[in-house]
């Protein structure tokens, strides 16, 4: 009796760490678990009990906290994660929370210091653009485009010409089909896209961000949606008939292609690399230098 005691408690310890290493591990967004929590519970007492600045402070801690976890929730859930899910996640659950209460004054007067008196969302859309713009290979930002620009446009023209068709027929202003169905679709989906058209709608007519928000993020789910259903039946048809499938190359001529293939340049060594390789040379030299002169009976003063 008291053997298998002992064997279930050795069984049962081994599992108990694997499951805490895990917790330990597991990371929220780029965040571990256990700082997340920490840092979730003090932003929430804060807000609570009335603590929560009203700055930019303030608002970073409310937003942050809620972008890393909704996100990291839009990411794992099995059908969201395949249509944006952690962007669609992080724009419309704080707006379900907010309309039923589940926010105190302090945390939306904090957020709403952040994101309409700072103008956080200037930043935010300046950021996107420019990072996306520098972190592309300069050769292919020139030299594909240059080849891939007529396919573009005329893909553009197409998809353009067929939804004001469709807007017609459905009872839609030509219009409002293309600036609020057609222009959010074909945007860059709701991070990239959503987020800066609501801005300059909102400076062209007028009013606020988060109404032109809600009226262009259905149209970008939807066509989300629309574009995997189309996107995994063309890969099965690649799959069928394979002699359609480019292989994600650029154009079919392969000594065309390859120039577009990133030339990794190799990182630079560190400082304990470069000392160890210093003093590896300075030791090949001594060594050198002494079987040279023993092979040619070479003798010093």
């Amino acid at each position: 009796m008291s053997d298998s005691l002992e064997q279930s408690l050795n069984v049962d310890g081994p599992r108990a760490d694997g499951i805490i290493q895990r917790l330990r591990t597991y990371e929220i967004g780029v965040i571990p678990l256990p700082i997340f929590l920490g840092i979730a519970v003090i932003v929430f007492l804060s807000a609570h009990l009335g603590f929560l600045p009203k700055n930019m402070i303030g608002g970073l801690a409310v937003i942050m906290t809620m972008g890393v976890f909704f996100g990291q929730m839009g990411s794992r859930l099995p059908i969201l994660r395949e249509i944006g899910g952690g962007a669609i996640l992080c724009l419309m659950l704080p707006s379900v929370l907010v309309f039923y209460g589940f926010f105190g004054a302090p945390t939306i007067d904090a957020t709403k210091m952040l994101m309409k008196e700072a103008n956080f969302l200037y930043f935010v859309i300046a950021s996107l653009v420019v990072g996306s713009i520098l972190g592309m290979s300069r050769f292919i930002l020139v030299q594909g485009m240059i080849r891939m620009f007529i396919p573009l446009l005329a893909g553009t023209l197409a998809a353009v010409a067929s939804g004001l068709i469709v807007g017609k027929l459905a009872g839609y202003s030509a219009y409002h089909t293309f600036f609020f169905i057609i222009v959010p679709i074909i945007g860059g989906g709701i991070g990239e896209g959503i987020l800066p058209l609501s801005l300059a709608y909102s400076t062209i007519l007028g009013g606020t961000p988060d109404i032109y928000v809600a009226q262009l993020v259905p149209a970008a789910v939807v066509g989300n949606i629309a574009a995997i259903i189309c996107a995994g039946y063309l890969a099965r048809l690649a799959l069928k008939r394979p002699a359609i499938n480019g292989e994600g190359a650029l154009i079919r001529a392969k000594a065309e292609n390859d120039k577009f293939k990133v030339r990794m340049s190799p990182p630079p060594p560190s400082t304990c690399d470069s000392w160890a390789l210093a003093c590896w040379s300075s030791v090949r030299s001594s060594c050198s230098v002494a079987c040279w002169k023993r092979s040619s009976g070479f003798r010093g003063r």
